[in-house]
């Protein structure tokens, strides 16, 4: 017998997300799990997530694990951005999503920080 474990909303638990990063063949660490679950979480706040657009957030999630430049997570308009980014800061402000976010970072292959250099200077069109 097998169970259906909707992973497409605001309620959905990092044990879903686990279970569906398996399913898509991507490894990540536990607390890169919890730090996806969290952008889907915000996401969700945003509009209503399909599983495909899930899906696409955990790809472009682990993808950004290991690029000099990050994709996005999914395609958004202005105003979605905006909400996004209100979402993912209310998120922030909770202590666990902090700690899930820094030891996400050290468990990537390019971490946030290079990755922020790598686009301050190619905005100053040194890496052209």
């Amino acid at each position: 017998m097998s169970r259906y474990v909707h992973f497409a909303s605001r309620l959905t638990g990092w044990n879903a997300i686990k279970s569906r990063a398996e399913q898509l063949g991507l490894g990540m660490t536990e607390a890169q799990i919890k730090a996806v679950t969290l952008k889907i979480k915000a996401m969700a706040d945003v509009r209503p997530l399909a599983i495909d657009d899930a899906d696409s957030i955990i790809r472009n999630f682990h993808f950004n694990l290991s690029a000099d430049k990050e994709k996005e997570l999914l395609p958004l308009s202005d105003k979605e951005k905006k909400i996004f980014q209100q979402k993912e800061r209310e998120l922030a402000q909770e202590k666990e999503k902090r700690a899930i976010d820094e030891q996400a970072d050290a468990e990537a292959e390019v971490p946030v920080a290079k990755k922020q250099r790598t686009v301050e200077v190619s905005k100053h069109g040194l890496l052209n």
